[in-house]
């Protein structure tokens, strides 16, 4: 089973597990009496809810590493935490970005943008939408005067 298919099923599982618990929880499913019994059924629900929530997020960080050793592989600087970037990279592209007024997210793009990720990739690692990235690139695009990423990274290399 492929681990995109594997994610969306414990995803699906997870969201399945949620809906049982508060059915229980609200004496649709599962009536009965006895407190004790209350009380191990939502146990058991809630074990099986962080279990299942554990693999998800386990997947998912297996998938993210297969992508940076992927685009590794093919020379791009995507991997993070692998990286140990000198202060003064960063200050010569702050330095570059700074006169082309960037806003505060605008900036985090930017720089995500320059070491090589992908829009998908500069999502999951700011926590917002690909379209929301696309937008913020748009503008960055825009006030930085260049039309790819390709022009981009030379206008920022250039300012070195």
């Amino acid at each position: 089973m492929g681990k995109q298919a594997l994610r969306w099923l414990l995803g699906a599982g997870y969201v399945v597990l949620v809906t049982l618990l508060l059915l229980y929880q609200m004496g649709v499913i599962g009536k009965t009496r006895d407190s004790f019994i209350t009380v191990l059924g939502t146990l058991l629900l809630g074990i099986a809810l962080a279990v299942v929530l554990v693999l998800y997020m386990r997947v998912t960080d297996q998938m993210k590493m297969q992508d940076r050793e992927a685009l590794a592989a093919q020379g791009k600087d995507a991997q993070p935490e692998n990286l140990t970037e000198p202060e003064d990279i960063y200050a010569a592209f702050l330095n570059v970005t700074q006169g082309c007024q960037l806003s505060e997210r605008e900036l985090e793009v930017a720089w995500l943008l320059y070491r090589g990720y992908t829009n998908r990739q500069i999502g999951e690692e700011l926590y917002i939408a690909e379209t929301t990235v696309k937008k913020h690139v748009s503008h960055i695009y825009q006030k930085m005067e260049v039309g790819s990423r390709k022009e981009f990274r030379a206008k920022v290399q250039a300012g070195e």
